[in-house]
């Protein structure tokens, strides 16, 4: 018989995995990504004609119709809040897309907890990988309006991927978390949609946290939106370094989170096959 595969314990054993299964997580990714586009006559231009037109949607709406301001952060850099806002929107589409799929990842793949010896622990690294890769473009989109706003992208912007590291850790494991909720409790779906609009609204990414009240303004830090949407603002759009104490903090959690979901996942897939 063969051995069930050792699943993830320790942030050693996550990277030993992505290596060892490195080939297999790709192609799922790519499968992933391209089974969305299969049947549409434009297939995969539509992963950069989505954000380019949310983008141009949001620039106008609240731009020129509305005429709402962001105020900047440095000095003579006045930035379309059209842009302002799709910074933040993006990593809020990433983590919605994510925890949306998760509940019903295990669900929707009974024969890998049935039939067939397969590293679990996988379902929520393609969700997350083919996820990335959206905010890969949508991060292409918005590269390419600083530069048609601005004239130029500050150099900080190369920094941007990095500050975003530990927020896919967060998510990965909040993912792993909802992943197993999911196969006992079939409400948490419904959840997600609720979870996903208090993650909008209780982050900086429609308003300056310095417009909330003294309370609020520690409160919206422990979103986990509010650390990287903040970071991403500063090195894509101000050209200045983000708070890195902020940063160090929110690796840290980020680290305790990815532990906590790869527990939790461990502890609970044993029972998967009984409840599928």
């Amino acid at each position: 018989m063969t051995p069930a595969p050792r699943f993830l314990t320790t942030p050693a054993d996550i990277c030993r995995s992505l290596v060892t299964h490195r080939l297999i997580l790709r192609q799922l990714v790519r499968r992933d990504i391209l089974s969305r586009y299969r049947k549409s006559a434009l297939g995969m231009v539509w992963a950069l004609l989505t954000p380019l037109l949310t983008f141009v949607i949001y620039a106008y709406v609240f731009s020129t119709i509305l005429k709402v301001r962001f105020p900047s952060r440095v000095p003579d850099v006045d930035y379309n809040y059209g842009i302002i806002l799709f910074s933040g929107l993006m990593l809020h589409f990433f983590i919605t897309e994510v925890l949306t799929r998760s509940p019903v990842l295990v669900l929707e793949n009974v024969n890998f907890v049935k039939k067939v010896v397969f590293p679990l622990e996988m379902l929520s690294l393609v969700a997350t990988g083919s996820a990335a890769v959206t905010l890969g473009f949508n991060f292409v989109i918005l590269v390419a309006a600083v530069l048609f706003f601005n004239g130029t992208v500050p150099p900080t912007i190369l920094l941007v991927p990095l500050v975003w590291i530990p927020f896919f850790a967060v998510v990965l494991g909040i993912s792993w978390i909802f992943a197993s909720l999911g196969v006992f409790l079939r409400d948490i779906g419904h959840v997600v949609g609720i979870l996903s609009t208090v993650l909008l609204f209780g982050s900086p990414i429609l308003f300056p946290p310095d417009t909330l009240p003294e309370f609020l303004k520690t409160l919206i830090w422990f979103n986990p939106l509010s650390v990287p949407v903040h970071a991403t603002r500063d090195l894509a759009l101000w050209g200045v370094m983000p708070d890195l104490e902020h940063l160090a903090i929110y690796t840290g959690v980020a680290a305790v989170f990815l532990w906590f979901g790869a527990f939790w996942f461990q502890r609970t897939k044993k029972g998967f096959a009984d409840v599928v």
